[in-house]
């Protein structure tokens, strides 16, 4: 689960590989059943909703414009945040038990980063299907370009260090000119969509009473009673 120190510690990190001689960084997760199950439910309480969009914002910022290629290695399920994260790199390798999927919509929000991001990704259609909470498997994604290759779970790991081997093989200066050109040409439109989702977040979802009772429901495990307006 993503609360905010781990948003937080992500970011540090982040910010450290940001250097002229880091070629390429991969991003995988150490939970057996899964790459991350999104940002904690908790933090999404009114109190914490700000701290934890500051962190989800600037992880956005520096996904968006890291000098390093990308490579995201995920398994399992790969869903809200976990799968923002992983879909704003330049690779995306998923282990054939992979699940992606924004369930947000469920809890009475919605995921900023993907509603500025997927359109950039997908297609429009399969964007509104995954945002309102539709999930697709590894292959589905594979086959919708979200996700560059799909492996054997237990060849993950050594795939996705062999890719970025091979990657690194290329010239520092030839990379960085292309992240640059791409995703880095990309990211101040993007980070306007993103400031405009936040902001539609803050000022419509975070303070609803359907927000404050999609998180009561999912911590009592019932079902919601949503406002009727």
């Amino acid at each position: 689960m993503l609360d905010i120190d781990t948003l937080r510690e992500l970011n540090r990190a982040l910010r450290e590989c940001d250097a002229s001689s880091i070629r390429v960084l991969v991003l995988s997760s150490a939970l057996s059943r899964a790459f991350s199950a999104g940002v904690d439910v908790a933090d999404h309480v009114a109190s914490r909703v700000e701290v934890m969009l500051t962190e989800v914002r600037e992880n956005a910022r520096l996904l968006l414009n890291l000098k390093p290629l990308t490579v995201a290695a995920i398994h399992g399920s790969t869903l809200g945040g976990g799968a923002e994260i992983a879909l704003l790199c330049d690779i995306v390798i998923a282990a054939d038990d992979t699940v992606l999927g924004f369930p947000e919509i469920k809890l009475a929000a919605f995921p900023p980063v993907a509603a500025a991001w997927l359109p950039e990704r997908c297609a429009w259609p399969l964007a509104m299907r995954l945002l309102l909470g539709e999930t697709i498997d590894a292959r589905a994604a594979e086959h919708a370009g979200l996700v560059s290759q799909v492996v054997e779970k237990a060849r993950l790991a050594q795939t996705a260090d062999g890719v970025a081997t091979e990657l690194a093989a290329h010239s520092a200066v030839a990379l960085r000119g292309l992240t640059s050109a791409t995703r880095g040409q990309r990211a101040p439109a993007v980070l306007r969509r993103l400031d405009a989702a936040i902001a539609t977040y803050k000022a419509a979802v975070a303070p609803s009473r359907d927000a404050d009772e999609g998180i009561r429901a999912f911590l009592d495990k019932r079902a919601p009673a949503w406002s009727h307006h």
